[in-house]
């Protein structure tokens, strides 16, 4: 087989005398000259362009379309997951709520209101009704108000499918364009989506569940509102936002994705909480970097058991529902005066042992935490947040020793008695009653 026409041979011998040498019988049109600004045959796509940006005004430029906080983004999707159980239902129900009224709920500012449309599979439009009047309860919301910003899309023989494949093999998206013109006639400012591995008919993988992501991307772009995609963590999940199912397409596809995390036994504990209510507080774990920071530096959430005062004869108690609340965690020195925190000092001026110095570990012998927990009665989990506080804010600076049963330094920290001056100078320095 020859070669493909050279470009350069073209130019040197002629397209005619060319094609005649190559010997098919018959000489070759030469190619048409490109002209980039002629329209395209109408049976042949339209031709690929390159242009440059156009300046404008750094102040011209728009700023990021926020939904709500800098979670969702109008035109764009969002995923929430989290295990059976876990709240991420209950979150998406404040979500909305904020969003129909425009009051920050759980703390995230709202951009803009309007309604909110549901496409759901597994819990159905009366538990909604349950779920949505028990946060209209506990956040003291109209119900009659709100409930008619609420919008269910269903499909009266079946589901509402986002993709799903022909006999020949191609992939469809049968219900997308239905699904954009009910939220434009509604004026949607969000879509909730739950769960969406009930929303399709692919097998699982992560190029399938890529295109049923970037279909709901588009179904967001272009309704113009935000889409929040609520989805099932695997077994044994961690918190990681790799234990989503079809992690790598969701991630790479939604701009953003909060996994929910209860708390553990452990956490409880250094929070001074009951150890048997633990599942009722998670926290949100974006990246791997954030994952597992300190407890009194996490954001967490409560689920608070709201009473619906619906019981009848037969269901006497009615029904109680998890609502979803911001909650913040005590503060490690609550309690701590200024003369314990004086007290507290003295204790950390005074040496562990001899040619012994106070440790930054909690498992050392000389832990810097156990004069605290002995002046104060506060656990060792409780102790910690203070230690790890005041090290952070120099109070206690870090530095090492010849610790004498241990061959190599050791780390220690001792008391910075400038911070500590600061700290304790309104115990000390009163200002005068006359001034």
């Amino acid at each position: 087989m020859s070669d493909p026409l050279n470009a350069r041979e073209v130019a040197d011998e002629g397209w005619s005398k060319l094609a005649r040498k190559r010997g098919d019988g018959q000489d070759r049109q030469p190619p048409p000259e490109f002209d980039a600004n002629a329209p395209p045959p109408e049976d042949e796509p339209a031709r690929l362009v390159c242009r440059p940006l156009t300046p404008r005004p750094i102040t011209n430029i728009p700023p990021r379309p926020w939904a709500y906080g800098k979670f969702l983004l109008f035109g764009s999707a969002a995923a929430i997951g989290a295990v059976d159980g876990g709240g991420k239902g209950a979150h998406a129900v404040v979500i909305a709520l904020s969003m129909i009224t425009g009051r920050p709920l759980l703390g995230e500012r709202v951009w803009r209101k309007g309604s909110v449309a549901i496409i759901t599979y597994e819990d159905d439009e009366t538990e909604w009704h349950r779920r949505i009047a028990a946060a209209c309860l506990h956040y003291e919301l109209d119900y009659e108000n709100v409930i008619g910003q609420f919008h269910f899309i269903s499909r009266l023989d079946s589901r509402v499918c986002l993709a799903s494949r022909t006999l020949s093999g191609d992939v469809i998206f049968p219900d997308s364009p239905g699904i954009i013109e009910h939220l434009k006639t509604i004026g949607a400012v969000l879509l909730i989506i739950d769960p969406l591995n009930h929303a399709h008919n692919l097998e699982d993988g992560n190029i399938l569940m890529a295109k049923v992501a970037g279909e709901v991307m588009r179904i967001a772009h272009e309704s113009t509102c935000a889409a929040l995609v609520l989805h099932h963590l695997r077994k044994g999940s961690t918190g990681d936002p790799d234990d989503l199912m079809g992690a790598t397409s969701l991630r790479a596809t939604f701009r953003a994705v909060r996994i929910f995390v209860r708390m553990t036994t452990k956490q409880a504990k250094e929070l001074g909480l009951p150890e048997r209510q633990s599942w009722r507080y998670s926290r949100i774990a974006g990246t791997k970097e954030n994952y597992a920071p300190p407890p009194e530096l996490t954001t967490w959430y409560k689920l608070k058991s709201i009473d619906l005062g619906n019981a009848d004869e037969l269901y006497t108690e009615g029904d109680n529902l998890q609502v979803a609340t911001a909650w913040i965690p005590p503060s490690s020195f609550e309690g701590l005066s200024l003369s314990i925190i004086a007290e507290i000092f003295t204790a950390l001026r005074v040496p562990p042992g001899l040619n012994l110095r106070w440790a930054p570990d909690p498992r050392s012998d000389e832990w810097a935490g156990k004069p605290i927990s002995r002046i104060t009665g506060k656990t060792s989990e409780q102790t910690q947040p203070i230690v790890r506080t005041w090290i952070k804010n120099a109070v206690l600076v870090e530095d090492t020793y010849e610790h004498p049963k241990h061959r190599r330094p050791r780390t220690c920290v001792a008391l910075n008695e400038t911070k500590a001056a600061e700290i304790l100078a309104p115990l000390y320095f009163r200002p005068d009653a006359d001034e």
